[in-house]
């Protein structure tokens, strides 16, 4: 199949100007890309007169692990032809035992039973419904960690870390992109130092990448961005730290002294990577408020502990003690019981206020009453921090992205149009080709996602047409699923996924396996 994408003003994410010209796609891939006024085949072609035409959008940092499986057309609407899952410390494999599972929380809440014991099984589940958009995968180190031992707060036995590293290598093997932890997650949390430099050491032998949510993002984020660099220098793999920012007003000061450790752990060598999303809210379970003694046993033991008076007095004082944003900032967007919609939306101050309680108390309540499946909306960040993140060379544009039940982030439906429309249009925090290389090249080039990130002959066709004038998005925390707006087509591997805003019933995308030499 033949078509030409006339007329367009390409940038092609190697962070060089927009230039007129028309691209020429043949069997999937890049065949030419033709300067204005050189002549141009004669076959069917779209006019992109008016509009940019970019290379695909890379989402690197998604929790899209099931709705890609499931065809939920949330990220490839708004321009993404490539998604990296299994972040966080989360992924779908290794499975294990589906109660086990179901005491990490609400990730896998809306998740059918999949058994998936290998990154195989989740690539062939994945291959066997066809895909809107590529899809790599991280394993994650709660799944393997939950495999392995169950939720206790321990260091492994010498036969659960083997066992942890037979799986890591046979996911890596099987084309698992890399590792990835969430160490203010459990069970992910327990893990200490030497249990991740020697899964770090199996990442080296695969060439593959390490992915770490930190183990604090709030008054030790200093310490745990330090972590993370000393382990990707005793480990030799290279690091990327997930969705960087610093949470609550009492510490955002410390967002220049991480910066500051980034640059100079770059420049000694360290391979070191960000990426962040442009909103200044996040989402989480509220058990990650919680302190960690409190989590062991994951869900079931929280559970038991929280019918203890004096134990909930203390896991409420302590999570107290140790917020650096208000009550008022932590905003409910699902719970796992009943009352759902008379608390989504409503701050955890409003819920205690309305309840004649004390803030902290109320939030430890809700879990309580709630099986422990509380998500929130924190809003955490401000924008001076924002941008200082978004505009550092190494960071890379994500969504942290993912579709549940109850009341969704924006991010999941507006990451790029939102970066592209308010941020570099409207604010002017960066040339439109600068922002073009964050969202593809720069995660192509971090991730080896060979023939991807750019407009260049060969390369695997994943491009995105915009109104650069016109993208936007209306999503917003009241209404996250309000659909993209400039977005005018979308192509993965050489065919017409999305149209005018509309899906094409195209189903193009592949697994992207991992190998030494990058992921194919």
């Amino acid at each position: 199949m033949e078509i030409l994408l006339s007329n367009g003003l390409i940038v092609d994410g190697t962070g060089g100007p927009p230039t007129a010209g028309s691209i020429l796609v043949r069997d999937r891939k890049i065949a030419a890309v033709i300067p204005a006024g050189a002549e141009s085949p004669s076959l069917p072609a779209i006019d992109c007169r008016g509009f940019i035409v970019a290379p695909g959008f890379i989402d690197v940092h998604s929790h899209s692990d099931y709705e890609v499986i499931a065809g939920l057309p949330n990220k490839v609407l708004q321009g993404v032809t490539t998604e990296i899952v299994g972040n966080c410390s989360y992924s779908l494999f290794p499975m294990g035992d589906r109660a086990n599972l179901s005491q990490l929380g609400s990730i896998y809440a809306d998740t059918p039973d999949l058994a998936m014991t290998t990154a195989g099984d989740y690539f062939s589940a994945l291959e066997s419904v066809r895909p809107l958009l590529n899809v790599a995968a991280l394993t994650g180190h709660s799944a393997l960690r939950a495999y392995a031992m169950g939720m206790d707060r321990r260091p492994p036995s010498a036969a659960e870390h083997d066992q942890m590293e037979r799986l890591l290598d046979r996911s890596l093997n099987d084309g698992s992109i890399g590792f990835s932890t969430g160490l203010n997650l459990m069970p992910c949390s327990f893990a200490e130092f030497p249990e991740l430099v020697a899964l770090c050491r199996v990442l080296k032998r695969h060439r593959a990448y390490y992915t770490t949510h930190m183990r604090d993002y709030k008054f030790r984020v200093v310490e745990a961005v330090r972590e993370a660099i000393r382990l990707a220098e005793e480990s030799g793999s290279p690091v990327q730290l997930s969705h960087v920012q610093v949470v609550g007003k009492k510490c955002w000061q410390h967002l220049d002294t991480i910066l500051e450790l980034v640059d100079a752990a770059a420049a000694r060598g360290v391979d070191i990577g960000m990426d962040a999303y442009p909103y200044l809210a996040g989402t989480c379970s509220m058990v990650q408020l919680l302190p960690e003694w409190c989590q062991s046993g994951g869900l079931a033991g929280l559970l038991e502990r929280l019918e203890s008076p004096p134990l909930r007095d203390r896991i409420a004082r302590e999570t107290e003690e140790y917020m650096s944003n208000t009550w008022a900032d932590i905003v409910v967007s699902r719970v796992g019981r009943f009352s759902a919609e008379a608390l989504q939306g409503k701050s955890v101050e409003e819920i205690a206020q309305a309840r004649g309680a004390v803030a902290c108390e109320t939030a430890v309540d809700l879990l309580r009453e709630h099986a422990g499946v509380v998500d929130i909306i924190s809003f955490n960040s401000r924008e001076e921090n924002l941008r200082k993140v978004l505009t550092h060379p190494l960071t890379s544009v994500c969504t942290d992205g993912h579709v549940g039940s109850g009341l969704n982030h924006p991010r999941t439906f507006g990451t790029y149009p939102t970066f592209l429309g308010r941020y570099v249009r409207d604010l002017g925090w960066m040339p439109l080709e600068e922002a073009i290389v964050k969202t593809s090249a720069q995660p192509a080039r971090r991730f080896q996602l060979q023939g991807r990130g750019t407009i260049a002959a060969g390369n695997w066709a994943d491009l995105v047409v915009f109104d650069a004038a016109a993208i936007t998005t209306s999503s917003d925390y009241a209404k996250p699923d309000a659909p993209p707006e400039g977005i005018r087509l979308v192509m993965v591997n050489g065919e017409i996924v999305v149209q005018e805003g509309n899906l094409t019933g195209a189903r193009p995308g592949v697994a992207l396996r991992h190998t030494p030499s990058g992921a194919r």
